[in-house]
């Protein structure tokens, strides 16, 4: 489900790059354009870029962090949001791999990344005010991107993007 976040990446850069470091920071593929583009010395078009500059991280600088949030697409279809431990997969999400599954699932499943790696307990009912904190990420995100479509969005995820001012549009993951 993660795809492809908790993917290892190995960087070297003898006298640059801090041997023997690790860090858990989510990023992305779309890092790599800025954060080169630094060490490069480049420009970056003059546009809203969702990769982060990445050399902070990758040269030890204190303090430097990653994607506060991740957004999860299948094409244009907003599926899933994670911020921290948290990972919060909207309806619809994930449907061409759930399609042979017959059980019907909740509108939102939230997950806690720390305790549950393997995403196999659905934690939601538990934790109501984490699943509206990452609703109202998800109505921001639609707010800020006209493109941004929800996955097959029951009425609970519709009313939460209302609450939150969002005009997103909606359609079918399938």
């Amino acid at each position: 489900w993660e795809g492809g976040v908790r993917a290892p990446t190995i960087a070297w850069w003898p006298g640059r790059i801090p041997a023997g470091t690790s860090n858990a920071a989510i990023t992305g593929m779309f890092d790599l354009h800025p954060t080169f583009a630094q060490f490069a010395g480049a420009k970056l078009p003059d546009r809203k870029l969702d990769g982060l500059d990445l050399s902070p991280l990758l040269l030890g600088v204190d303090g430097a962090k990653g994607h506060e949030e991740f957004l999860y697409y299948r094409g244009m279809t907003l599926e899933a949001v994670r911020v921290g431990r948290w990972k919060l997969m909207l309806e619809g999400a994930n449907a061409p791999f759930r399609a042979k599954q017959p059980k019907k699932e909740a509108p939102q499943r939230l997950y806690d990344l720390e305790a549950d790696i393997a995403e196999s307990a659905d934690v939601a009912a538990s934790h109501p005010d984490i699943v509206r904190q990452l609703l109202a990420r998800v109505a921001a995100a639609a707010r800020q991107q006209a493109f941004t479509t929800l996955g097959t969005c029951s009425a609970d995820t519709k009313a939460a993007a209302a609450a939150n001012n969002a005009a997103p549009s909606f359609r079918s993951a399938i």
